[in-house]
């Protein structure tokens, strides 16, 4: 049963809404002098500025979480667009996690085995929402869910994380990586406003 067009207005809302969260978050990253070494867990913020980011960034997981399960919802949606876009909203829920789990380790070097199994974790969340973003995002694009060219804005999320983001993040911690989450961070504005264009007729 498809989420009613109430749920789905607010779902497009919260994913427009994510980026406030995780913009900021990504450029603060990006531009902030260094206030620990980056060998340690937290880089560059001190255990203050680090929660203050987590939580923003928790807040904007959660928000597409809630977006995608919106997009299960599109009329004309088959069972595998809604099975993927409920395993993505699945992945958004396990970056949350991640990040609160985060603020626990600030300052414990990248080499620990806890920061190993969280950025594992963090690997594991990025590919629970694009493989099925990329998936979902070809029925989306074929069947035209989504009004004009906005049809790929859910398929091009999730090619950018696996071919932007991830090679980017590959290459250790500084400017590309920063500015690839942030720009990817946009594309659910896109989404977002597709999806309301699509509910309010």
């Amino acid at each position: 049963m498809a989420p009613p067009s109430s749920f789905r207005r607010t779902a497009s809302r919260a994913l427009v809404l994510s980026a406030v969260f995780a913009v900021p978050a990504g450029l603060l990253t990006f531009l902030y002098p260094p206030a620990v070494e980056n060998t340690v867990w937290g880089y560059p913020f001190d255990v203050g500025l680090l929660s203050a980011v987590s939580a923003a960034l928790v807040l904007a997981h959660l928000l597409k979480a809630l977006g995608f399960i919106g997009l299960s919802g599109l009329d004309g949606a088959g069972a595998v667009t809604r099975g993927a876009m409920g395993v993505a909203a699945l992945g958004f829920v396990v970056l949350a996690v991640c990040e609160a789990i985060s603020v626990t380790l600030a300052g414990v070097p990248m080499d620990s085995p806890a920061a190993v199994n969280l950025n594992n974790g963090y690997g594991a969340g990025s590919m629970m929402e694009a493989l099925p973003s990329i998936l979902g995002g070809i029925f989306i694009a074929r069947k035209k869910l989504l009004p004009g060219f906005d049809r790929w804005s859910v398929l091009l999320s999730g090619v950018f994380m696996v071919f932007v983001v991830t090679p980017a993040l590959l290459t250790g911690r500084g400017a590309p990586a920063y500015l690839a989450l942030t720009a990817w961070s946009l594309f659910y504005v896109w989404i977002g406003r597709a999806l309301g264009r699509v509910v309010d007729g």
